[in-house]
């Protein structure tokens, strides 16, 4: 069995020179060589790696897709492959008997990695097939699946046919639909299929007619109206994948169908989602999920489909933004673990969040992984820079503005004149002490370092005039407001900087002799007295709401439920608990709608 590696963060191809004479020029160890006509035996085991972390596979499928040397006939199989090894990228893959057709090299072909109706890599590799002279004349086919499969459950439907046949063929339709709606190939591919359907079609009505199953008048009727549907279905399918390269409204819509018979969604959450729809649409609405704690070991029971939760009700009350306020994972375990709850968490939420509704991570205490479970280490625990790359801040995903690829960004929202801004309350740094443990306690000393309350003054906080208002997002809240914060470096700083925003005034500090050295100097003044809404947060697990030092703070209580708590138990509508916040900047009020464990709340500003 050969094995192939990869890198998806490193591999690189150079530009194809001669279109027409294609050749693929991958490193020498990724190639597959069969002999013409063999059966299923070339197994190949696959290990991918993004960087120096292996890429996840949790709830991937693997496609592979060739151009033969005749550069006519396709291969697209979504059957033979198998996930060996989730968490450390390993896959195996047994190439079809139809893959071997054609003697040469491949035009192209190359593995694609699928999560949720969406390619997440391609991993192009040489693969050629030698002559076999003395089975020579075999004629070449298209392969395609899963249509190949759906095509043999036609042939199914012809030698058990009686006068029921219409509904059979109903019934195959709606396979199909369903088949189409999840898929995310390239449109040229799925027309090949379309085309290769209507084809056997076309020869399963010939046979039906032949045998006289039905009357002529009532099959051409059944046909003609499963073709129009088909058709209809074509063109649908085009312009939705043409579509989503730049929104995932795909996976919203399979999603929406998925959670419609109860698949997805528990039934005592859907009534909920529903109810959703009556949200005012004139206000800002944005979700905020805080406090997660996803642990795959059971510690956080369903955890992961609180994130599901959230964003399928984006698609009901037409959410601008979630943000996912902190301690998205737990952090207790091995390194490996932390990659992998932290991809579940982030693919769940970018994934299924609708278009149009902007997805945002926070840090938490716990995200890292730091003084837990003994890690203090840097190869026990995850480093910003991985955490940065988890939560993509380098991408700029969703057009906000971020401090580089910082932890902390704004997004500006024109309609309603509001500025969302979230900062990282846990900014460390990652110093580390003479025996290589880290300095600082990223579990227990919440932190705003000397750049991001710069970043702060100088551009989040400039707005284009004073009618635009401000909502700012924490994971820690400030001390002294609520539980028990220990002083957290600089807060006093951030205090006094939005202090001077909402008075539209000047403000300077500076001391070089903190733990974390602070030179702050802004002026309002011009500006003019600016619009806070609220300061947003988590971190205590409690709900609640108070003015200090005149700022208004709201606490959202933990998404998490676990067995210590006895007031949330999981598989009952208690077990998820977030807010949809509805600012209705007009009137200066504040509505949060809760999901699950809690009540609505109303503030006013």
């Amino acid at each position: 069995m050969q094995t192939m590696n990869f890198n998806v963060g490193t591999d690189h191809r150079g530009l194809v020179a001669d279109v027409q004479n294609f050749k693929i020029g991958n490193d020498a160890k990724n190639w597959v060589q069969a002999r013409q006509f063999e059966g299923e035996m070339r197994t190949v085991v696959v290990n991918v790696m993004e960087g120096t972390i292996p890429l996840n596979l949790t709830g991937t499928t693997i496609w592979f897709e060739g151009l033969m040397s005749d550069g006519k006939t396709r291969i697209i199989d979504a059957k033979h492959g198998t996930i060996l090894s989730p968490s450390t990228g390993q896959f195996r893959f047994e190439f079809p008997y139809a893959a071997f057709a054609t003697f040469g090299s491949y035009k192209q072909s190359f593995f694609k990695i699928m999560r949720d109706g969406k390619s997440i890599a391609t991993l192009e590799f040489t693969l050629d097939v030698l002559v076999n002279l003395v089975e020579d004349g075999i004629v070449p086919l298209d392969y395609i699946t899963p249509f190949q499969d759906l095509y043999a459950k036609l042939e199914v439907i012809y030698h058990n046919a009686d006068s029921n046949i219409k509904e059979k063929v109903i019934g195959w339709q709606q396979q199909v639909t369903e088949l189409i709606t999840s898929l995310n190939g390239d449109y040229t591919s799925i027309q090949t299929a379309v085309n290769g359907l209507r084809t056997s079609l076309d020869v399963l009505e010939e046979k039906i007619k032949g045998d006289g199953l039905l009357t002529q008048a009532e099959l051409d009727k059944s046909l003609l109206a499963f073709n129009d549907k088909f058709n209809e279905l074509a063109n649908e399918t085009a312009k939705a994948l043409g579509d989503f390269q730049n929104d995932n409204s795909l996976v919203g819509f399979a999603d929406d169908m998925f959670n419609e018979v109860g698949g997805a969604i528990p039934s005592y959450y859907q009534n909920k989602l529903r109810q959703m729809t009556s949200i005012r649409s004139d206000t800002f609405n944005f979700g905020f999920i805080t406090d997660n704690h996803m642990q795959i070991d059971g510690y956080a029971p369903n955890s992961l489909a609180h994130y599901a939760n959230i964003a399928g009700a984006a698609r009901y009350a037409n959410l601008k933004a979630i943000i996912a306020g902190g301690d998205n994972t737990n952090g207790w375990w091995d390194r490996n673990q932390k990659i992998v709850e932290t991809r579940q968490v982030t693919s769940t939420l970018f994934n299924r969040a609708p278009s149009g509704t902007d997805v945002f991570f926070q840090l938490g205490n716990h995200d890292t992984g730091i003084n837990q479970n003994g890690n203090n280490t840097p190869d026990t625990t995850l480093s910003i820079d991985e955490i940065k790359t988890l939560y993509r801040t380098d991408d700029l995903l969703f057009n906000e503005i971020r401090d580089g690829d910082s932890l902390y960004g704004y997004k500006d929202y024109d309609d309603n004149k509001v500025r969302l801004i979230w900062l990282n309350s846990f900014d460390l740094p990652t110093t580390l002490n003479a025996d290589g443990t880290f300095k600082y306690d990223l579990l227990n000393q919440p932190s705003y370092q000397n750049k991001q309350l710069n970043w702060l003054v100088n551009t989040a906080l400039k707005l284009k005039d004073n009618t635009w208002q401000v909502i700012i997002t924490t994971h820690a809240p400030l001390p002294k407001t609520f539980g028990d914060i220990p002083v957290e470096f600089n807060s006093d700083v951030l205090i006094g900087i939005l202090t001077a925003f909402k008075k539209g005034q000047s403000y300077s500090f500076n001391d070089s002799t903190r733990d974390m050295p602070v030179n702050i100097s802004c002026d309002f003044s011009t500006q003019g007295t600016g619009i806070l809404v609220a300061l947003i947060s988590g971190h205590i697990h409690e709900d609640g709401q108070m003015l200090y030092e005149g700022i208004n703070c709201i606490e959202t209580a933990a998404s998490l439920c676990y067995s210590g708590d006895s007031k949330r138990q999981a598989n009952t509508e208690t077990e998820d608990c977030w807010d949809i916040f509805s600012i209705d900047t007009k009137n200066r009020k504040i509505h949060t709608y809760r999901f699950g464990y809690g009540v609505d709340r109303d503030f006013i500003y």
